[in-house]
């Protein structure tokens, strides 16, 4: 299939700004999944199947995550337009765990127990995926099977933000931590601060900066916590710390890893994080596991550094966080789409 003559649009439920980027780098048209079904109708099942039967007709359908793909799969098997998922989110990773949370009760039984289902219709019915990291790819392949293309393309840093943070000098000699994002549970914010006592032993004046609205003012009993919440200027956030830590549970390619970088902040990221890749291009020290204990000691083991080490790793995180620009990671995603439809 051409991308040059095929009509494409995205299927979005509430589009990351880098993925709405995405889609007029390839000429697609936004589609709200939701816009279709009587309000009579609900939210669950019943109104992604009436979504997808009602629809507007396209060559290809780009979906962005796992909520509007319900409804997409419905539209692929009664018209046949090609599916493409855009893998950005952590649905697919969660598969047949305990801890899987649908959008519906019935979706959530779905995904703890149907997992052999879920891989059929995938094999059957998504046609090729775009994933945001070589992690997401990895746990995509299983879901569409090994004949579905598969390519990589990373998001980017917004252009107001990339410009703002160029200009930070972060404060490589102090002993601060800064976490940015929301208070889910993926997210992992918990676990830094369980592991920050342990970072403590061995940095009595270690701080840890929680930036995001929404956590519990509870972790400040921890010593050395700080719960900025929400905060107008990024900068102004990263500015104080000298590395970033992101101690995510399951995490697809988290941006503020890149804000992080692209202000000369080293990250110490999970393994489970699709960022792993840049850390690891900085510093393997830099990847740990998602527990207390292992992210206690990447974050010591960073504090122990000299400043003249430090330094080096910021380097290297702003010449790496420099690459995630809007005009080239966009370009980036155009020629990946256009890969995979070459592919069907």
């Amino acid at each position: 299939m051409d991308l040059d003559s095929a009509r494409v649009a995205m299927l979005y439920q509430d589009p990351h700004p880098a993925h709405a980027g995405f889609a007029e780098a390839v000429g697609a048209d936004l589609v709200d999944f939701r816009g279709f079904a009587p309000d009579w109708v609900g939210d669950g099942v019943p109104a992604d199947v009436v979504n997808g039967l009602r629809a507007p007709a396209y060559d290809v359908y780009l979906v962005e995550g796992s909520r509007p793909l319900y409804a997409a799969l419905v539209n692929r098997v009664v018209r046949g337009s090609r599916l493409v998922y855009l893998c950005a989110d952590h649905g697919l990773y969660s598969l047949g765990r305990d801890d899987f949370e649908g959008s519906s009760g019935l979706k959530s039984l779905v995904g703890r127990f149907g997992t052999p289902a879920i891989r059929a219709v995938g094999h059957r019915y998504v046609d090729g995926v775009v994933a945001v990291s070589e992690f997401a790819a990895d746990f995509t392949r299983p879901v569409v099977g090994d004949d579905a293309p598969i390519e990589v393309a990373h998001p980017y840093v917004q252009p107001d933000v990339y410009d703002a943070l160029g200009g930070v000098s972060p404060a490589l000699d102090d002993k601060v931590a800064v976490t940015v994002g929301r208070p889910s549970r993926y997210k992992g914010v918990d676990l830094l601060v369980e592991a920050w006592p342990r970072v403590r032993e061995r940095h009595p004046e270690a701080e840890l900066h929680v930036v995001g609205g929404g956590h519990p003012e509870s972790y400040e009993r921890t010593e050395g916590v700080t719960v900025r919440g929400y905060v107008e200027d990024l900068s102004d956030a990263l500015a104080p710390a000298s590395v970033y830590v992101q101690p995510s549970r399951m995490d697809t390619f988290p941006v503020s890893v890149l804000e992080a970088m692209r202000a000369g902040l080293p990250p110490v990221v999970t393994d489970t994080t699709g960022t792993r890749s840049e850390a690891r291009r900085i510093d393997p020290s830099l990847v740990v596991s998602p527990t207390p204990a292992s992210i206690a000691e990447g974050v010591a083991t960073y504090f122990d550094r000299a400043p003249a080490e430090r330094r080096r790793l910021s380097d290297r995180a702003r010449e790496r966080g420099s690459t995630f620009d809007a005009d080239s990671r966009r370009a980036a995603f155009a020629e990946a789409f256009r890969r995979v439809l070459e592919a069907l």
